[in-house]
């Protein structure tokens, strides 16, 4: 698994529903992707420019969208060819790609480890069979548990799995099983990605008339805040949570999305964990109080535009004030009676 000190990065190519043999309920990954052509010419080209504005910083090579170890082999022989060039340059520290449960196997993990890839993400979205068979995913929850532990076992690969919430036939129970089977099964990643509704899709087609309701944003959040302490007690790291704004989301029907997505989330494990901390320590009406958190972490609880302190000052009836301290880590806060100065706090 790679491991690295500086700050890193991923340089995203986007092989759009290149070698996917199913045609999912939610997925139009031209929509996804934005363009509906592709050539190794223009991943050259992408590659090149995009290594003239890294800097200092390290960075993966990332085929993301369709399922790369089912596209062309030619083709997907050539892409690794040139990601494995620019490794032995040392300008790339490896190659990440995203691919299907049901397109991995001992061969395949040959292949990849010869030409220099780093992390194999899984598109599980699901670890239940009914939900898998109403999105039409066309792979069973034991084909994902066969695939993560064949990537975890050899020893040289980062393992992700991918989940999706709202998804039909899903629950918050189910994603929640999800969630503990891909930590069971041995993910060292995840990216959790509420459902968002896009046009010329099956899901789109079922939403218009009316056979499928969409998960809202404020069900979104809340059932994501749900899940990160599942993953955070077992080391699995949470890469992305929510769909990037350059993601074909101009064409989105309905669902949810948002541009700060997971800021939003944040926003929501800290407020529980605040209201939390005043149900232990029960502050007085009127009196002032400062909460006390690690430091980078202060906007997050604050909330967006002040949502959380607005919610339990008035929750509370009390005044408060936020500082950073150099004491706390993680996800860590303490509260006491009486107010720093303003130059301290916010």
């Amino acid at each position: 698994m790679s491991s690295f000190s500086k700050k890193h990065a991923n340089i995203p190519i986007f092989v759009p529903h290149m070698g996917c043999p199913h045609e999912c309920v939610f997925c139009n990954q031209r929509t996804i992707s934005g363009t509906n052509a592709f050539s190794l010419s223009k991943a050259e080209e992408t590659l090149k420019n995009a290594l003239k504005t890294l800097g200092e910083r390290q960075a993966e090579l990332a085929f993301f969208g369709g399922s790369f170890t089912a596209i062309d082999r030619d083709l997907m022989i050539a892409l690794l060819e040139m990601g494995k060039r620019e490794i032995e340059k040392g300008r790339i520290c490896g190659i990440r790609l995203s691919t299907r449960p049901d397109c991995i196997d001992k061969q395949i993990l040959d292949l990849l480890e010869r030409y220099g890839v780093s992390a194999i993400e899984l598109g599980l979205q699901s670890t239940d069979g009914q939900v898998l068979d109403a999105c039409g995913r066309g792979h069973t929850p034991e084909d994902g548990q066969r695939a993560l532990r064949l990537i975890k076992e050899r020893g040289c690969f980062e393992a992700g799995g991918q989940m999706m919430l709202g998804l039909p036939l899903s629950t918050p129970e189910k994603e929640q099983k999800t969630a503990l089977d891909i930590c069971d099964w041995g993910a060292d990643t995840v990216r959790i990605y509420p459902t968002v509704v896009l046009e010329g899709t099956t899901l789109g087609a079922l939403y218009k008339s009316g056979r499928y309701d969409p998960i809202t944003l404020e069900e979104g959040v809340k059932r994501t805040a749900e899940l990160i302490p599942l993953f955070e007690e077992r080391g699995v790291k949470i890469l992305r949570m929510g769909l990037q704004a350059e993601e074909g989301l101009k064409n989105a029907l309905a669902g949810c999305y948002h541009p700060a997505f997971g800021e939003l989330v944040e926003n929501a494990l800290w407020r529980t964990l605040l209201e939390e901390l005043f149900e232990n320590h029960p502050p007085i009406r009127g009196k002032a109080y400062t909460i006390s958190l690690p430091r980078g972490h202060l906007s997050k609880a604050i909330g967006q535009k002040g949502v959380n302190k607005k919610y339990l000052s008035e929750k509370y009836g009390c005044r408060l004030r936020f500082k950073e301290s150099d004491l706390l880590k993680g996800r860590t806060a303490t509260v006491e009676e009486g107010a720093y100065s303003a130059t301290e706090i916010t």
